[in-house]
């Protein structure tokens, strides 16, 4: 059978969606190696950070939404992708709410609340509240935290320095780095770069350097913690004006930096409101990367009794359909994150 897709963006947040109550797949060797082969660059779709896959649900929910990474491995959740999930359900089903289960891997799936608004140009996401990290995603000595944020300090970077931040769950492990909490200043200027009117040109030396550093960042936390993280973290470097957080995104998994991420502003929100450096209310959350070349690009994020919402944008880019001839089952799959040992550990209280 023919694969049908959707690509949608979130502020280059990029998804292929195919919906299985159009096209069923097989089981979870067909979606793992669909997954494989269209984010492969060379061979496949590439252009796009995950594979999503819906599905009608019985129960507490309408629909069952799964995310697949390059690796053909399931991981847990994603806010932009509930935020493309809500745009196509009410484009291909209508309506302008639905309840969608999301976390599968962790055994408890969990359902979340998702709609559109008006035409459908945005889309909204009820992530409820935040979690501390559940146990086989972070190695902790006491029980989770009250408040749901682990202190993690100790993390030796090389060039970089000793860093530190505050560890929460909202669907999946965010580790929030604030300037002057666990972001030293000089580090800050170095990711928080002035990069407008990148578009149009090819990137430059600041640039270069700027990603460069931050992959640099996330892909040695994620090699060198391994004891700490088993399953990885993202990272989340974030400065505040305001009611404005501005911020970077390190993804596990993928391994490398999005230019946005839903599920990182939930958890930098929770954070600051915690730490005083953010009010109650809507707050809003500009992903840096993707300003350099889209400079209106803003999610909200608004703490309500339910928990956290999220709003955004997600745009169609484009439909298709692969014939099921075209996907090779099996493709190149990232290293493995080994571990590199450190002459110091972290802490975490």
């Amino acid at each position: 059978m023919d694969i049908r897709f959707s690509k949608y963006t979130s502020f280059g947040n990029t998804f292929i969606i195919v919906d299985e109550t159009r096209t069923p797949l097989a089981g979870d060797e067909q979606r793992a190696g669909f997954a494989r082969w269209a984010l492969n660059g060379d061979f496949g779709i590439g252009g796009t950070d995950n594979v999503l896959y819906l599905s009608e649900a019985t129960g507490p929910a309408d629909y069952v939404f799964r995310i697949f990474e390059v690796d053909g491995s399931e991981t847990l959740s994603c806010g932009n992708g509930l935020l493309c999930t809500a745009a196509v359900l009410r484009r291909e089903h209508g309506g302008d709410q639905w309840r969608v289960l999301t976390e599968l891997p962790t055994g408890r799936p969990r359902p979340v609340q998702i709609g559109a608004e008006g035409d459908g140009r945005r889309t909204w996401v009820d992530m409820g509240e935040t979690r501390p990290v559940p146990a086989e995603l972070i190695n902790r000595s006491g029980p989770p935290p009250a408040d749901g944020i682990d202190r993690i300090s100790g993390l030796d970077v090389p060039g970089v320095g000793e860093l530190g931040g505050y560890l929460t769950f909202s669907g999946e492990p965010h580790l929030a780095l604030f300037r002057g909490h666990g972001l030293p200043d000089e580090l800050a200027e170095k990711l928080f770069i002035d990069a407008r009117g990148a578009i149009g040109r090819p990137d430059g030396d600041d640039i270069t350097e700027s990603v460069a550093l931050a992959h640099h960042i996330g892909t040695h936390v994620n090699r060198a913690y391994r004891d700490l993280f088993p399953q990885g973290v993202h990272l989340n470097f974030a400065r505040v004006e305001g009611r404005r957080v501005e911020y970077r995104t390190w993804e596990r998994a993928i391994n490398c930096e999005t230019l946005a991420c839903g599920s990182g502003t939930v958890a930098m929100a929770h954070v600051g409101r915690e730490l005083g450096l953010l009010p109650e209310g809507e707050i809003e959350f500009w992903p840096h990367r993707c300003r350099w070349y889209q400079p209106g690009a803003a999610l909200t994020v608004t703490s309500t009794e339910s928990g956290y919402v999220v709003t955004g944008q997600p745009r169609l880019v484009c439909v298709g359909v692969v014939p099921e001839t075209s996907v090779v089952p099996e493709t190149s799959v990232p290293p493995d994150l080994a571990r590199v040992p450190e002459p110091r550990q972290p802490s975490i209280r």
